[in-house]
């Protein structure tokens, strides 16, 4: 076997398999890659959509609320009354925090929030701080001051300090409240406004409990989204609610409708680039098993060839040197003749069947086209090929309709004889009498009978014998090239298996075919099909 071609083989075939499998993998990754894709696509979309309902639940919540706390708080009562109507289960205490007092005031019955602001410095700092300045940034004490005072009296943005004269005349409001604004630090969510009083600017609003403001937003959410968020605002994160800081996330996760059909989809293209894998790899074991093949009938051709060509040759070169040297008896000289003759019938057979069958794998056939009456073309052709029976101590005999004679044929008369007469030479090898068995000899006379018979616009011809048969097993491999049955090879025939497969190939290429249609003990009988003339 050619190691270089072996080698090109493998290497483009390795290509194709890699390729192959990466197409496969690229396939395989891609269905996550899509689906994550999809998925997020689908969450913004999602979001987007429920934005406006999410929105607008919440202005009705926060308006509802900000509308209770008034318009013109009353700054100089000593506590913060509980504004009509209540508080939200999502608002944690109302508060006014006051430009002369440390802690903010809270509505009576909210001591404990009360605390929990005084005791959030960075809380109440920044509430002062964004009382003068809404963009004011959160003031946390610990880190800005090192410390917080509550006791401490000091305004925050650079007023002036208070005499105690001052102090103890109540406030009055210097204008109309400010606009709502919102802001957060860590888990507060305060929204409040600036109050102008004649002392400084007061801050008056609520805390908000997000968690419990959240479960009012989440039915607004699209159905489609199973698991979304709204929270505050994680690092590098905008908000997209207005009125408060808040986000709108989807969570991750959303309910595709389509999902099992994409999901199939995406199976389907993942199989088929597995199949392509699967292909690229039996394509190059078939291939190598094809050039094995190709090898080895190339070295079976080569080595039967060399042998049906060594005996006649020897014979010729014995024959003839004898003749040359004058030592054959002058009663021998014809049948001496007689043999190189039949020598050289065999060689020309066997060197018109290697001829035909190169010309038939290269794809090459002779073309020749007869036409004429059925019986006008094949009798010429029976009788040659009976005459060569007969020499052979064969019966022979042509059975056919007389309405043969109305019939047109178009065919190739000489790849139909030598057809023909490769089947006659079978029979002749496997069923010569002086081949056979004394006691089949005995009973039966070497025959070959050929039938005509006219099908639906084909001819069948069958070619019959009463020789041996042939196994199962001869059966099977009886038109592949350079097969030769295991009786072949124990009697020791000539040829070289290549008059069946030329045979078949020859009917094909004129438009026929050839098949076995018996072959048990009783003899074969095959089967050629040839097309009729318009």
């Amino acid at each position: 076997m050619n190691k270089r071609f072996v080698f090109v083989i493998l290497f483009f075939g390795l290509l194709s398999v890699a390729a192959a499998l990466m197409l496969a993998y690229r396939a395989a990754t891609l269905e996550g890659k899509l689906m994550r894709i999809d998925e997020e696509t689908q969450c913004r979309r999602l979001v987007e959509l429920s934005l406006p309902r999410v929105q607008a639940k919440l202005d009705e919540l926060l308006g509802a609320e900000q509308r209770k706390l008034g318009k013109a708080p009353d700054v100089a009562a000593p506590f913060y009354a509980m504004p009509e109507g209540g508080m939200a289960d999502f608002n944690r205490g109302f508060f006014m925090q006051s430009p002369l007092e440390s802690a903010p005031r809270v509505p009576r019955g909210q001591e404990a929030f009360r605390a929990e602001l005084a005791r959030a410095g960075a809380i109440t700092n920044t509430i002062r701080r964004k009382a003068y300045v809404p963009d004011a940034s959160v003031m946390d004490p610990a880190d800005e001051l090192g410390g917080y005072d509550p006791s401490s009296q000091m305004p925050v943005f650079s007023t002036l300090p208070v005499d105690s004269a001052q102090s103890s005349e109540p406030l009055e409001l210097t204008g109309d409240p400010g606009e709502f604004f919102a802001w957060y630090y860590k888990d507060w969510l305060v929204c409040m406004r600036s109050v102008p009083t004649s002392e400084g600017c007061a801050a008056e609003g609520f805390v908000i409990d997000v968690p419990k403001l959240v479960e009012h937003l989440r039915p607004e959410v699209a159905a489609e989204l199973p698991a979304p968020q709204i929270g505050l605002p994680q690092a590098g994160e905008e908000p997209n609610l207005k009125g408060l800081p808040l986000v709108l996330r989807s969570g991750g996760q959303v309910n595709l409708s389509d999902s099992g059909q994409r999901a199939a989809a995406m199976r389907s293209t993942i199989n088929t680039a597995w199949a392509i894998a699967l292909l690229s790899i039996l394509i190059i074991f078939a291939l190598l098993v094809l050039y094995a093949r190709m090898e080895r009938r190339r070295s079976d051709f080569v080595s039967a060839v060399t042998h049906e060509l060594r005996t006649p040759l020897t014979s010729f070169s014995l024959y003839t040197e004898m003749l040359k040297d004058g030592r054959v008896p002058p009663e021998k000289v014809a049948d001496y003749h007689e043999t190189l003759f039949r020598e050289s019938g065999r060689l020309a057979h066997l060197v018109e069947n290697v001829l035909s069958f190169a010309r038939l794998s290269r794809g090459k056939v002779r073309g020749r086209q007869d036409a004429g009456p059925c019986t006008k073309l094949l009798d010429p052709v029976f009788a040659r090929v009976g005459e060569r029976l007969k020499a052979s101590g064969f019966r022979f005999t042509v059975t056919q309709d007389p309405r043969m004679r109305l019939l047109s044929l178009r065919t190739d008369l000489i790849s139909l004889e030598q057809v023909l007469n490769n089947l006659a030479d079978n029979a002749i090898k496997y069923g010569d009498r002086s081949r056979r068995n004394e006691e089949a000899s005995a009973k039966t006379e070497p025959a070959v009978s050929i039938s005509l018979l006219q099908t639906h616009r084909s001819l069948s011809i069958r070619f019959s014998d009463n020789g041996p048969g042939m196994s199962e097993a001869a059966r099977r491999t009886l038109f592949q090239p350079f097969s030769r049955s295991a009786e072949a090879e124990k009697g020791r025939k000539p040829g070289v298996g290549l008059g069946l497969a030329i045979s078949r190939d020859l009917m094909r290429s004129i438009g026929g075919d050839l098949e076995l249609e018996r072959g048990d003990a009783s003899g074969c009988t095959f089967l050629l099909t040839l097309p009729l003339g318009e």
